[in-house]
């Protein structure tokens, strides 16, 4: 193996590397994005009525 092929080889290694890298950052990065999606959602269902609630007095329903 001459100086050339080390060459491509290590060239090679260290582009996996920085896929490896950048996949792991990627994979991270999604996993904190569905965390915060999750957490939209709770509060966007805590905000809406309850649909067991019973009605107001005059016999509306509750909103």
């Amino acid at each position: 193996m001459n100086d050339e092929d080390l060459a491509a080889i290590n060239k090679l290694i260290a582009a996996l590397q920085l896929q490896t890298d950048s996949q792991t950052a990627l994979n991270a990065s999604i996993r904190l994005l569905a965390q915060s999606n999750q957490a939209l959602v709770d509060l966007i269902k805590s905000r809406e009525p309850d649909p067991d609630a019973p009605p107001y007095l005059d016999g509306t329903p509750a909103p």
